[in-house]
C-alpha cells in the first residue's frame, strides 16, 4: 500500500533516492535545475511557475502576510521576522508568503531552503488553499490575514500544511485544514543538516496521496481517502511559504512548481 505513514508514525526511508548536499552556487542556476531526478509523473517541460530569484522583480508574482519584510538579495528570497518583537506574543511576528499564481489541484512544489539557525524555527508549507466555498484567496468575501495563524487553520480558507522543519520537536506534521486536523507524523530531516547547506525540499500531491522529501530522502507520507475530516481537497489553490516568528530569518534559493502528467491504466 502506498499509505505507510500512518498518524503519529515516525518513519524515515533512506534508500528510496540518494541524498543530496546542495551548494548556493548550484540552486541559482535554475536551467540546470537540482540534482535530483523527478519523478516520472511529473510533468517537467510545462512548469506552472519557476524562479531563480534572480531579479527583485520576481517578487511581483509574492505576497506577504505579516512578518518583516520580503526581499530578493544575492539571487535569493529572503524572508525576515522582526527581531525585536520575538518573543511577544503579537501576531505580526509570523509570517506567510504567498505565490499569488494559482496552481493545478496534482503538483509537484520543490524549493531549496537554508534557515539563519536551523536550532530555531518552524516552516511551514500551506497547499491547495482555497475558500470554503471554492473562492479566490486574495478576494472578498475571503477575510484579510495578516499572519495569525487561526486565519489559515480555522478560518475561511480550506488548505493542506506541513510543518517541514520545527526545531526540537524532531517531527514533521501533516494536518488538514479548516480545522487544524493532524493526519500524519514524519521525521524532520532540516534540523540535523549541515548549517551552511541549501537543502532541496519537495512536496508531492496526486489526489489523497501526499509525500514530503528533504534531499530525496522520504520525510512523510500520507493518503488523505476522504473519510476523515471532510473530502480531499481536490481542487485548484494556493501555495504559502510559513515561518513562525522565532525561525528569524530564512533564504530560499529556488522555487519550481510542475504539473503532473495524467495517470494511466495499467
Amino acid at each position: 500500500m502506498r499509505h505507510f505513514l500512518q498518524r503519529t508514525t515516525l518513519v524515515l526511508l533512506t534508500g528510496l533516492m540518494p541524498a543530496c548536499s546542495t551548494d548556493h552556487a548550484h540552486v541559482n542556476r535554475l536551467v540546470e535545475g537540482p540534482t535530483l531526478p523527478l519523478p516520472d509523473d511529473v510533468d517537467a517541460d510545462h512548469p506552472v511557475y519557476q524562479t531563480s530569484f534572480d531579479d527583485p522583480s520576481d517578487l511581483a508574482d509574492w505576497r506577504l502576510e505579516g512578518g518583516r519584510v520580503m526581499s530578493v538579495a544575492q539571487g535569493n528570497l529572503v524572508l525576515e521576522n522582526d527581531r525585536k518583537i520575538v518573543g511577544t506574543r503579537t501576531h505580526s511576528d509570523h509570517l506567510v508568503c504567498w505565490l499569488t499564481r494559482e496552481v493545478p489541484a496534482d503538483f509537484l512544489l520543490e524549493f531549496t531552503v537554508r534557515p539563519e539557525d536551523r536550532h530555531r524555527g518552524l516552516n511551514i508549507v500551506f497547499f491547495n488553499a482555497r475558500g470554503l466555498h471554492g473562492e479566490n484567496i486574495f478576494e472578498p468575501p475571503i477575510k484579510p490575514r495578516d499572519g495569525l495563524f487561526i486565519k489559515y487553520t480555522r478560518g475561511d480558507i480550506n488548505n493542506y500544511h506541513i510543518s517541514y522543519w520545527a526545531s526540537g520537536r524532531d517531527t514533521a506534521h501533516l494536518r488538514k485544514n479548516k480545522g487544524f486536523h493532524h493526519v500524519a507524523t514524519g521525521k524532520d530531516l532540516v534540523e540535523p543538516a549541515d548549517p551552511d547547506t541549501f537543502q532541496l525540499i519537495r512536496i508531492y500531491k496526486r489526489g489523497g496521496l501526499i509525500r514530503l522529501t528533504v534531499d530525496g530522502r522520504l520525510a512523510l507520507e500520507y493518503e488523505d481517502d476522504g473519510k476523515g475530516h471532510g473530502p480531499v481537497h481536490d481542487h485548484s489553490g494556493w501555495i504559502g511559504l510559513r515561518q513562525m516568528a522565532y525561525t528569524i530569518r530564512c533564504t530560499y534559493g529556488y522555487l519550481r512548481i510542475f504539473p503532473l502528467k495524467p495517470e494511466t491504466n495499467g
